[in-house]
């Protein structure tokens, strides 16, 4: 079985030289095969101008069954020449010049008899190592007699001259191999270094090492975009790693402070006999705590697997304004209770595509939101708008606001503005807005976070319509 090599380089050099060998063989090959079909022709020139010398001479009488002094001695100047034509119904040969009959070949070129071809035809025959070119050259004489010119040539030249380029071929074609293959060996090197040491150094970047970048080459071309592309990578990594250890950071401190309140109750109550009333007082108080970390634990588990991408949405024509009024009516006991006044507009409907479970926990957590940050006498606004563009759902509520450095963090998980700003004093989880910036996402949409200028804060939410 080959095993073909598993370096690049390697893999390079092998295709290249494959590729090269190729080439040069099919180059070789044709100059090889031109040369000698030039060769053939400059011969097939020469034969085929002593035919027509051989014709004029014949011309010169009637009939040639039998030439006269004048044309023997002209016929055998001209070199290797055989004629023949027909005779009482028989193909014979009349004529055979004398370099013809010394030459051994000759019962060969007679034995070629005679052919009816109406024009010139060549044949090579090979005789002892030697190649000879035959030329057969239809004639008619003067009476109608028709006959065969036949001559021939020695192509020990050509074979010379070819034996020679094959030489030459087959020391030349495997020297350029060898050397483009040190060439491309060389460049195929020079070219992938850099990947060598980005491969080094990327070996040595860890996770407690993220902040190390790969170096540029300098250049634009595709070690350059690829050296952007992994510094990208890395650098998106190493957000991902500190988004991470800050949420199992703030996870941990979130989840730590009600058991160890819960610790401290059951320690408190552990620690002497209680009444019925305290015993009552701590078991709320355990409740309380046990209800906190059970909503932390089911939003930390609906953030995991919006991550996962294990959330789906039933999308459907959904309309907004009657869900903000529906659900506004169920916190208007809590808005009393509080002493806050809960207003809705939504004066027609306001379709929009998404799924209703999700739209109602959005604007639940809006709800939760400006209710917790807003004191008693103030107000908390519901305005929904149709547009043509999409669906602008605004809560607006009359507390201090926001400080302006957590206006762009505010929907970051686990993040938590000035809790003095609140009104009661039961911390939240800083999870809720993060789970409302993920439904406008997943729905398409957008949610920023502005300071009303008549005071306090104002979520404005764009969903795209129906």
């Amino acid at each position: 079985m080959i095993r073909f090599p598993r370096s690049l380089r390697s893999r390079l050099t092998l295709w290249y030289c494959a590729t090269l060998a190729l080439v040069m063989l099919l180059f070789g090959g044709l100059m090889y095969g031109i040369v000698r079909h030039r060769l053939l022709g400059h011969y097939d020139g020469m034969l085929a101008e002593k035919s027509v010398q051989v014709q004029f001479v014949l011309q010169d009488q009637e009939d040639c069954h039998v030439l006269s002094p004048a044309q023997s001695e002209t016929m055998d100047h001209l070199g290797q020449i055989v004629l023949l034509h027909e005779f009482n119904g028989n193909h014979e040969i009349y004529y055979k010049s004398p370099e013809m009959k010394a030459n051994p070949l000759a019962p060969n070129v007679d034995a070629l008899g005679w052919q009816d071809s109406p024009v010139p035809r060549f044949v090579t025959l090979r005789h002892h190592g030697v190649d000879w070119r035959i030329l057969s050259q239809p004639y008619q004489a003067k009476s109608g007699r028709r006959g065969v010119i036949r001559l021939m040539a020695d192509l020990s030249e050509v074979q010379e001259t070819l034996r020679h380029l094959r030489s030459a071929m087959l020391l030349l074609i495997p020297a350029g191999l060898a050397c483009s293959a040190l060439g491309g060996f060389w460049l195929s090197w020079r070219a992938l270094a850099p990947v060598d040491r980005i491969n080094r150094m990327a070996r040595e970047i860890q996770a407690s090492r993220l902040d190390r970048r790969l170096p540029h080459p300098g250049v634009r071309d595709e070690i350059g975009r690829l050296v952007e592309t992994l510094n990208g990578m890395i650098g998106r990594l190493e957000g991902s790693f500190h988004t991470m250890e800050r949420f199992t950071a703030d996870a941990s401190h979130e989840l730590r402070n009600p058991l160890a309140t819960m610790r401290n109750t059951l320690d408190v109550v552990r620690a002497q006999p209680r009444t019925a009333g305290e015993l009552g007082a701590a078991m709320d108080s355990l409740s309380e705590d046990v209800d906190r970390l059970r909503k932390i634990v089911e939003d930390l588990l609906l953030l995991a697997r919006a991550d996962n991408g294990r959330l789906t949405l039933e999308r459907e024509a959904v309309n907004l304004g009657g869900l903000v009024q529906a659900l506004a009516e169920t916190y208007q006991p809590r808005a009393r209770e509080l002493g806050v006044t809960l207003a809705v507009e939504a004066p027609a409907p306001a379709m929009v595509m998404g799924d209703e479970r999700w739209l109602y926990q959005l604007v639940g957590n809006l709800l939760d939101n400006a209710l917790k940050f807003t004191p008693a006498g103030g107000s908390v606004r519901v305005a929904v708008l149709a547009r043509p563009e999409g669906v602008r759902l605004t809560v607006r509520d009359s507390g201090p606001g926001l400080p302006e450095e957590s206006l762009e963090r505010v929907f970051e998980r686990f993040y938590q503005a000035d809790q003095s700003r609140a009104r009661s004093s039961k911390p939240g989880s800083g999870l809720g807005l993060a789970i409302v910036a993920w439904i406008v996402e997943s729905h398409g949409g957008h949610i920023a976070a502005a300071n009303h200028p008549e005071g306090g804060a104002c979520f404005t939410v764009e969903l795209p319509g129906c």
